[in-house]
C-alpha cells in the first residue's frame, strides 16, 4: 500500500536541512528560495527528488510544500535542524489504485488557475492526489468523496478521483489557483493537459493549467 502526503516545511534563511529521506517527492516553493540537490529552486517552481534531498536555503526565509509518495507504512520524513519547522499536513492512502513494488505510475506536479465565481458540475480525475491552495476560495462537494472549504492560502484536501465531485468558487474578485501532487496511470505521461471527466454539464474551462514538474516512477 501506498499514501499521498504532503509537508509544510518553514526554513530560515542560510540553514542546512538534515537530507530528507523518501521514496518520491516534490518540492514547490511557496515562499522564498533554496537549494535543493544542488539545483535553485525559487517561488512557484519546483523539483522533483527520489529517495534523499539535500536543502539549503539562500539569503530569503523559505516556505516549501512537499508533496509525497511512499509507503503507507514509512514513518514521516519531517524535516530537521536549526531553524526548521516542519509538518505534515496530511496522509491519505491512494484507494482507487493497487500500488504495488515493482510497479510504475505518473506522478505529477501541476496547477489550475480559475477566474471568478463558478462551478466545475460533477466530475472525477483519472488519479488521486493532495491539492493545497495558492489564492481565492474552493469549496468540495461529493456524495462519497471527502468535502472540504478552503479559504487560505496552504489549505489543503485530498481527492481521490474515482469520487465524483463538484468544486465551487465564490469570490470574483481573486482568482482561484491551487497546486496538486497527482498519482496516474503511465499512459499520462503523454498528456499535456488537464484530465478532468465531466459526468453532468459541459467540460469547464480553465483560465490557465501549469506543470510544474513531472516523473515516471518505479516503486519499490
Amino acid at each position: 500500500m501506498y499514501s499521498l502526503r504532503l509537508f509544510h516545511d518553514h526554513l530560515k534563511s542560510g540553514v542546512k536541512v538534515q537530507p530528507i529521506e523518501t521514496q518520491h517527492a516534490f518540492y514547490y516553493m511557496f515562499k522564498g528560495e533554496a537549494e535543493i540537490n544542488g539545483e535553485k529552486v525559487v517561488q512557484d517552481t519546483a523539483v522533483y527528488a527520489m529517495d534523499i534531498a539535500n536543502i539549503r536555503t539562500l539569503e530569503q526565509d523559505a516556505i516549501i510544500w512537499r508533496f509525497e509518495l511512499v509507503p503507507t507504512c514509512a514513518a514521516p520524513a519531517y524535516a530537521q535542524g536549526d531553524g526548521v519547522c516542519s509538518e505534515m499536513k496530511m496522509s491519505r492512502r491512494v484507494r482507487m489504485f493497487e500500488l504495488t513494488p515493482r510497479t510504475k505510475w505518473f506522478y505529477r506536479l501541476d496547477s489550475i488557475y480559475d477566474k471568478g465565481a463558478s462551478s466545475t458540475g460533477l466530475h472525477s480525475n483519472p488519479g488521486s492526489g493532495i491539492r493545497c491552495l495558492l489564492s481565492g476560495d474552493l469549496h468540495v462537494r461529493g456524495t462519497v468523496a471527502e468535502e472540504s472549504d478552503n479559504v487560505n492560502p496552504g489549505d489543503y484536501w485530498y481527492e481521490e478521483g474515482t469520487y465524483p465531485i463538484v468544486s465551487t468558487t465564490y469570490g470574483d474578485e481573486v482568482k482561484t489557483a491551487f497546486v496538486r501532487g497527482m498519482i496516474l496511470p503511465v499512459e499520462f505521461a503523454e498528456i499535456s493537459k488537464n484530465p478532468a471527466m465531466w459526468i453532468e454539464g459541459p467540460p469547464k474551462a480553465i483560465a490557465s493549467w501549469k506543470c510544474y514538474a513531472k516523473q515516471v516512477v518505479r516503486l519499490i
